[in-house]
């Protein structure tokens, strides 16, 4: 059975992705999370933990951000919360979590998600034999190459089946420093309404700076509808969708859009082609499933 990973927005959420055939969440909070669609205070976590257990949802908390040496005894502290919490599951990508997390016993709940690095099923193999729960394949290679990693790997991996996706992430507040050397005041942190586009492409890529610097997402939003059964073929079942720059209505169709494939009430092109019409300012695609990232940019 296929586990969909979704992105609430608020506690109410948590109802709604569950009557809509969510099996997870996955939660943001403030400076442990990054490039989540809502950080919750750490303070709910125990109440949303509850409400997880009431409604049959595993709880997983992005703990995806990197630590430099004075963050670490607050990531420990952290750590010491989740376990408390019995969460479900920990996002992570800087591998001192990985230590920190074997400390307090936490290792078999750990998901690693290193966005690019995962490329291969020894890659994602070698993790799991160290005892972690998951691992997050690379957005950036092709459908058969994820295939081929799901039939290979013993053990549990997810992909991200839906939404924009991460391109590039640094730790400089690079929108603010290019306003400041231009001379204009303008508001960029925490503003969700920026893009950057290239010369010689017609596609607008998000762009934002917040606490834990500045991120640039695909000028494309990944949809896998004619994906999703050959995924799930292979032997991946845990599949994201994420809801950034939306809101839960959004997150709540696309649940509902891949229930209806894999039950056979909707034909997948179709579905497709309907859905890239709807959200044409999304320029929906899909993705690199059929393409090489390292295909040679001409002209």
């Amino acid at each position: 059975m296929p586990d969909f990973i979704v992105t609430p927005y608020t506690f109410e959420d948590l109802a709604k992705v569950k009557a809509h055939g969510a099996d997870s969440v996955l939660i943001g909070t403030p400076f442990f999370s990054v490039r989540c669609v809502h950080a919750f205070p750490v303070e709910e976590l125990h109440a949303i933990k509850k409400e997880c257990k009431r409604l049959s949802l595993r709880m997983y908390v992005a703990v995806n951000r990197f630590f430099v040496e004075e963050e670490l005894a607050a990531l420990r502290e952290h750590l010491h919360l989740l376990k408390e919490i019995d969460v479900d599951g920990i996002y992570y990508g800087d591998e001192c979590v990985l230590l920190e997390a074997e400390h307090f016993g936490l290792k078999q709940k750990l998901i690693y998600n290193p966005d690019t690095l995962i490329t291969n099923h020894s890659d994602v193999q070698y993790y799991l034999d160290e005892g972690i729960q998951m691992v997050t394949i690379s957005k950036e290679i092709t459908l058969q190459e994820m295939c081929e990693i799901g039939r290979l790997t013993d053990g549990e991996c997810e992909v991200i089946l839906h939404g924009r996706l991460n391109m590039m992430h640094s730790k400089r507040n690079l929108l603010s420093s290019y306003m400041s050397f231009i001379g204009k005041n303008e508001q960029v942190r925490d503003n969700y309404d920026l893009y950057l586009m290239e010369e010689n492409r017609n596609e607008h890529m998000p762009i934002v700076e917040d606490e834990t610097g500045t991120h640039v997402f695909t000028g494309f939003t990944l949809a896998s509808f004619e994906e999703i059964q050959e995924l799930l073929q292979s032997g991946i079942r845990h599949f994201r969708i994420d809801g950034m720059f939306h809101d839960i209505a959004y997150v709540l169709e696309a649940l509902d859009l891949y229930h209806a494939i894999l039950n056979k009430e909707k034909d997948a092109k179709e579905v497709f082609a309907a859905y890239a019409k709807k959200y044409e300012k999304d320029h929906v695609t899909h993705g690199f499933y059929y393409t090489k990232t390292s295909k040679v940019k001409e002209g």
